[in-house]
């Protein structure tokens, strides 16, 4: 990650119609900026036909609110806003597969499992998957330990978020 130094972590949240082309419109206000993208997740909501897009990025806190009406100036976007971690709820998930060289290192992951509150999800004579879920130091914090049994593979969700202050998103803007 090459953020500036006066850049800090922000999410961004966009409540949108669920329609093509709309990813490519929101990303290209981070890539005018040239702004990297450090997570990106898209999901249904309770509201039939409109979908949540969570972008985590470093940006200077100056023009975050630039963005966010940049955001809000596509045709699709109900509703954009960003926030940094204090005001959120949030949460990523992460899968990874570690060399399995001894039988008895399923009973040892199993247990370093336990101690961050995650799980063994798979394994098989020559492998061991685990299951976390978390903010990112919780994911780093299990990835470090489990690096003694040689990491195979890691992949890590964007995060899910909330804002910890509850704003009703309209799909109709009569409402």
């Amino acid at each position: 990650m090459m953020e500036n130094t006066k850049d800090r972590l922000f999410t961004i949240s966009a409540y949108t119609e669920n329609s093509p082309g709309v990813l490519q419109r929101i990303a290209t206000s981070f890539t005018k900026r040239k702004i990297n993208i450090e997570t990106l997740t898209v999901s249904e909501t309770s509201q039939p036909g409109l979908s949540l897009f969570t972008i985590t990025a470093y940006i200077d806190p100056k023009i975050v609110p630039t963005i966010v009406k940049q955001i809000e100036r596509i045709i699709e976007v109900r509703k954009a806003f960003a926030c940094d971690d204090e005001n959120l709820i949030f949460v990523e998930v992460a899968l990874i597969r570690v060399n399995r060289k001894e039988q008895s290192d399923l009973t040892k992951v199993e247990a370093i499992a336990k101690a961050h509150e995650a799980q063994v999800v798979y394994s098989d004579e020559e492998t061991i998957v685990v299951e976390t879920y978390g903010k990112e130091a919780d994911t780093k914090a299990i990835y470090n330990e489990l690096k003694a049994f040689e990491v195979l593979q890691f992949v890590r969700s964007g995060r899910i978020a909330l804002r910890k202050k509850y704003q009703s998103i309209y799909v109709n803007d009569n409402e």
